[in-house]
């Protein structure tokens, strides 16, 4: 049983107030969700300006913002189950259940991504996506979304990707989509026929 869907759930939904409803809902429908790094990630930008250390040690603090974001997920909605390894997280996804994912520092190189503000959780779920193999990806962005079919290179020129994204889902193998923050309760729909609900990215293959 492959995995249906992974879903990156923007860090900027930190402050909306239907994060907890976007969380329940994700709860129910048997998904791996990727944490963007929210305002734990917005420390680690103060601090580089701050201080002015390198891109590859604000990647890994970056990457234990995201961890650190799906654990407050996790911790908000209870019937999230949080997991790092990825035999656990593919194994818990296929019984149906819905994960956040943790990532931990050990993989960083087999993620085998730049150390760079260029890549962030955008491509990391791109990355994941890839890694277990899902069907589709979709990222949930607190920005609304044009509708119809879009370039990620016209996404990333907007700033609602990160740099690397296209080149993450350029020769992917599942298909990604895009939505903005509206409607959590209407996930399930969009999960069962996306293009009824949410923007369909055009790799350009």
């Amino acid at each position: 049983m492959s995995i249906s869907w992974v879903v990156k759930l923007g860090g900027s939904l930190y402050r909306s107030e239907q994060l907890t409803l976007w969380l329940e809902s994700l709860a129910e429908s048997g998904v791996v969700v990727v944490p963007g790094g929210g305002p734990f990630a917005d420390q680690v930008r103060m601090a580089q300006e701050h201080w002015r250390f390198d891109d590859r040690t604000a990647h890994v603090m970056a990457i234990l913002a995201m961890a650190q974001y799906g654990l407050m997920l996790a911790g908000l909605c209870p019937r999230l189950r949080a997991a790092s390894d990825f035999r656990e997280l593919s194994a818990m996804a296929e019984m149906g259940d819905s994960i956040v994912w943790v990532p931990e520092l050990s993989r960083l190189a087999e993620m085998d991504v730049r150390a760079s503000w260029n890549v962030t959780s955008d491509s990391l779920a791109a990355w994941l996506a890839g890694r277990l193999g899902a069907r589709r990806l979709l990222l949930v962005k607190s920005a609304e979304v044009p509708g119809g079919r879009i370039e990620p290179a016209q996404l990333a020129a907007k700033g609602l990707v990160d740099q690397a994204f296209p080149g993450m889902i350029g020769g992917a193998s599942y298909e990604t989509w895009l939505c903005g923050p509206r409607d959590p309760s209407r996930l399930d729909e969009g999960l069962r026929r996306p293009e009824t609900r949410f923007t369909r990215l055009d790799p350009g293959r």
